[in-house]
């Protein structure tokens, strides 16, 4: 083998190796970014009534999946004997209209979480959008955020839609889920604002925050690459509360007859049992079935903020760990 032949193998060698070795990093690169972007959900399944609130909810969702493309006969069809007891046929015996009480709880599913969802998701938006500017704002544009903060706190969003529902009924028309959302955003957005207001002002006040003013970095860059990273915690946690306001919201609106009475969803479903008396005549299939899974949707939403208080305030976390070894001791 001639001195040229030696030179190429061993530069096609040091540029396998080169190419192995910046293979091998970005592959690492890639599991490191996953496991940060996936570690919330390992601290919520490292505590044990966070995972247990995390398994619930997704029971929940999966639950509402099915709900969407199969019910095992149609929701809203008279097609039985009235006030049936459950049996195999009907797993939860039928209303006394005739109707499927199980079918009903299926396709009554994905519309209260996703009205419940939708509150959830868009209210949090607006709470981080106005808490955040008006906490790394100057005092002037702080003063006015504030109070309009403060206005919109309290303004009873559960009361506003009843009036809205009256009059849609004194229109002899039924009020749509879109009117509800629309209410419930506007009137769940401003306790969390004023949260994220609060968090902001603190988390401003930083060493690295100011250092990053003080070499000019832009104010979007602070708040998107240090602010919300920071304070996303809190994100999490208030959309699981502004998500409950909704989907309970929803229900009581419904429970009350103010909405739209030919929807199936869990608060139409309590409406029409509670409106035919099916806790005095014994009918408990038809009104604990909705009010069971009502009630479960909230433990899980409350449960889940168990471990997202380990993620905002660590020292939790470090407290357990510590108490664990002295027991041990």
């Amino acid at each position: 083998m001639t001195p040229e032949s030696n030179r190429r193998a061993i530069k096609l060698n040091v540029n396998d190796d080169a190419l192995k070795e910046t293979r091998v990093d970005g592959i690492s690169a890639i599991f490191s970014s996953l496991k940060k972007m996936f570690a919330p959900v390992h601290i919520l399944t490292e505590n044990g009534k966070s995972k247990f609130g995390l398994i619930l909810l997704l029971a929940m969702v999966a639950f509402a999946v099915v709900g969407i493309f199969y019910t095992p006969y149609a929701p809203n069809a008279y097609l039985f004997k009235k006030s049936m007891p459950p049996s195999y046929n009907h797993l939860l015996g039928t209303t006394g209209y005739g109707q499927d009480v199980f079918s009903q709880l299926l396709a009554g599913a994905a519309p209260t979480l996703m009205i419940g969802f939708s509150v959830g998701i868009l209210g949090t938006l607006i709470s981080v959008f106005v808490g955040v500017v008006s906490g790394f704002a100057s005092k002037k544009v702080n003063e006015i955020i504030n109070g309009i903060v403060n206005v919109f706190l309290v303004i009873p969003g559960v009361l506003l839609i009843m009036l809205f529902g009256a009059y849609f009924l004194g229109l002899k028309q039924n009020m749509g889920y879109l009117p509800t959302v629309i209410i419930l955003i506007s009137t769940g957005w401003a306790f969390g604002a004023r949260t994220f207001r609060s968090v902001t002002l603190s988390v401003s006040k930083r060493d690295y925050i100011l250092s990053s003013i003080l070499i000019g970095e832009r104010k979007l860059s602070i708040i998107f690459r240090q602010i919300i990273k920071s304070i996303m915690p809190v994100i999490v946690s208030n959309f699981f509360f502004t998500a409950m306001y909704g989907t309970m919201g929803l229900t009581f609106v419904e429970y009350l007859g103010v909405g739209n009475l030919q929807q199936v969803n869990w608060g139409t479903m309590l409406y029409w049992a509670i409106n035919n008396e099916a806790y005095l005549v014994g009918e408990w299939w038809w009104i604990l079935p909705p009010a069971i899974l009502i009630s479960v949707l909230m433990f899980a939403f409350i449960l889940l903020n168990f471990g997202l208080d380990e993620i905002a305030n660590p020292a939790l976390k470090v407290f357990k760990k510590k108490k664990k070894v002295i027991e041990r001791a």
